[in-house]
């Protein structure tokens, strides 16, 4: 099988791009999180934290629009003929990671331009929601291929986003000296790391995951195609 050119890579991500217009869950999340995004700026910061606005973004929009990538090439019977023309299951995966990647930028863009933030927190955050968001789109992989369908992906995907939320939840009425058990979570570093003077105590947990989660991944990827 002959390798995807770059201009093939440049129309697969053209496609998957313009597939998200007609993907109603997905414009619908989008639309949320930005209209969270703005409303967030008559919020007292101490109310509604920065790692909250951020969080739902990453929960809301990059797992469920990585999710609907995947599994639409099996509702609209596209792979066959992308696979025709040398792009593999692996390739396409990439390809979409990187779409949803573009979208979470610029929701994540917005939000930096919006509140103009001090270029310390800026930077905190990056770094900090990096693993976070390679969390979410391997999720939303995982759960693309293993769905059947678009709704299958709102019903496997609900719990997981309720799950982070609650978390989230409980990190707005944390109280320091209790429920340390929270900082074995990513979602605790972003919310305290974002505004701290020293973030690199916050990367190790957050990071930690990340690279676990991939290798999992990667061993239930390879696993699985040996099955098919």
């Amino acid at each position: 099988m002959t390798k995807p050119t770059l201009k093939q890579w440049r129309a697969l991500f053209y496609k998957d791009l313009m597939d998200l217009r007609w993907n109603g869950q997905v414009q619908f999340n989008f639309i949320i999180c930005l209209l969270i995004t703005i409303v967030f700026l008559w919020f007292p910061r101490d109310s509604l934290p920065i790692s909250f606005v951020i969080g739902f973004t990453f929960a809301m929009v990059t797992m469920f629009t990585q999710g609907n990538l995947v599994v639409e090439e099996r509702e609209q019977g596209t792979f066959r003929r992308l696979n025709q023309v040398g792009f593999s299951l692996n390739h396409m995966i990439v390809g979409k990671m990187f779409v949803t990647l573009f979208v979470t930028s610029i929701l994540v863009f917005l939000f930096l331009l919006f509140y103009r933030f001090d270029p310390t927190i800026s930077f905190n955050l990056i770094i900090l929601s990096f693993p976070v968001v390679l969390i979410m789109i391997l999720a939303g992989t995982f759960i693309g291929l293993n769905a059947k369908n678009t709704i299958d992906v709102s019903l496997y995907g609900t719990p997981l986003t309720l799950f982070y939320l609650f978390l989230e939840g409980l990190l707005m009425s944390h109280q320091p000296g209790r429920m340390e058990w929270l900082g074995f979570f990513p979602n605790y570093h972003l919310y305290y790391g974002v505004t701290s003077s020293n973030v690199t105590s916050h990367l190790l947990v957050p990071y930690l995951w990340m690279t676990i989660i991939l290798l999992l991944f990667i061993w239930w990827f390879k696993k699985r195609q040996k099955r098919v």
